[in-house]
């Protein structure tokens, strides 16, 4: 027996005599994979119920329809995945959540990257959208579809229920998971491949093609801020700011006026503005002004990131090891491929569906 635990110590000892990390690291990623697994497996039985079960709900008021959107996003996109993700991470919970939601250090200053980040997402989203172009009349347009990320809320009792999903719910439970659970998992191994790896994570949970390079750029900014500041509180709060700007451009969207002005000035009129088309234009512009403000900020940030580096985990791990071994990690080689149809054929998803039709119907 002896001999045994010396031979395994030997093995997972480097040359210098310290314990080597890779082997933790192997597993760490295995961790990860397997988490995402369950994160699109669980997305596509969401896709498949809420698709069977629509005619049952069909004739429901606008806000009970929001409502049961809300609560099942929160429970298949968020309570599910992050239950699963504690046990399979193996998450010490009670030191895990002490840590992540300790007093942040430099909290205003910390504020004040989220301009910077706005502009830069804002940036990546615009070539998303030119690059999609090029993918009219394919099988994956949709992916590239900037409407996706629009949510038009018919009245204001949804508009309510929408703004505490956007502002409040989806801020709270993604920062626990992302820049909580999934960064702290990952930070042995280096702070710079912790937030890449949790920023990238993040963009695919979005599963569409238009919104992961914008979310996963917002992902890395917001670990970036999480491992800076060493608590999740500040990236809650800059989320939530992200999530503002989103629902409200959506609000401003849902109303009848703004839509009829919008189609109205497609279609080569002139027509009235409403107080409420002012607003949205007056918002608009605010809005963009913002983004290209933001987007300079970030610019000069990058151009001096030397002086915002993260510190350093000293690891016997070479950074290029590191991608390897994630990359070649067999759950999440399944787990790339899922989110690769999810974001753009939906294969798995549309043949279980036919086949549960063929079954039932």
């Amino acid at each position: 027996m002896s001999e045994e635990i010396n031979e395994e110590v030997i093995e997972n000892t480097d040359n210098t005599g310290r314990e080597s990390l890779l082997p933790d690291f192997k597993r760490a990623c295995l961790r990860i994979g397997a988490m995402m697994i369950v994160v699109f497996a669980v997305r596509c039985v969401s896709t498949i119920l809420l698709s069977l079960t629509k005619p049952l709900y069909n004739d429901w008021s606008n806000v009970a329809k929001q409502l049961l959107e809300m609560v099942a996003s929160i429970v298949f996109l968020n309570v599910i995945p992050i239950t699963a993700g504690i046990f399979i991470l193996k998450f010490p919970l009670k030191s895990g959540v002490k840590a992540m939601y300790s007093k942040p250090r430099y909290f205003g200053r910390a504020l004040g990257i989220f301009p910077a980040g706005y502009g830069l997402a804002m940036a990546v989203g615009i070539i998303t959208v030119l690059v999609g172009m090029l993918f009219k009349n394919t099988s994956i347009e949709e992916s590239f579809n900037v409407t996706r990320n629009i949510v038009i809320v018919p009245d204001m009792q949804s508009a309510v229920v929408w703004f505490i999903h956007a502002v409040i719910a989806a801020p709270l439970f993604e920062e626990f998971w992302f820049r909580g659970m999934v960064l702290q998992t990952l930070k042995p191994y280096g702070n710079g491949f912790a937030i890449f790896v949790s920023g990238i994570l993040f963009g695919l949970t979005h599963a569409n093609l238009q919104q992961f390079f914008f979310t996963s750029v917002i992902g890395i900014v917001l670990g970036y801020v999480a491992v800076q500041t060493g608590s999740i509180i500040t990236t809650t709060v800059i989320h939530a700011m992200f999530n503002f700007i989103a629902a409200t451009s959506s609000l401003f969207l849902s109303n009848s006026s703004v839509q009829d002005y919008i189609l109205e000035i497609a279609m080569g009129n002139n027509p009235e503005k409403s107080p409420v088309v002012v607003a949205y234009i007056i918002w608009s512009v605010a809005v963009m002004l913002f983004a290209v403000i933001g987007f300079i900020m970030g610019i000069i940030k990058l151009a001096h990131i030397k002086r915002y580096r993260v510190p350093k985990v000293q690891t016997e791990i070479s950074t290029g090891k590191r991608w390897g071994v994630f990359l070649l990690c067999p759950t999440v080689i399944v787990m790339l491929l899922m989110a690769f149809d999810t974001m753009t054929f939906l294969f798995v998803t549309k043949k279980i569906m036919e086949l549960i039709v063929g079954i039932f119907y």
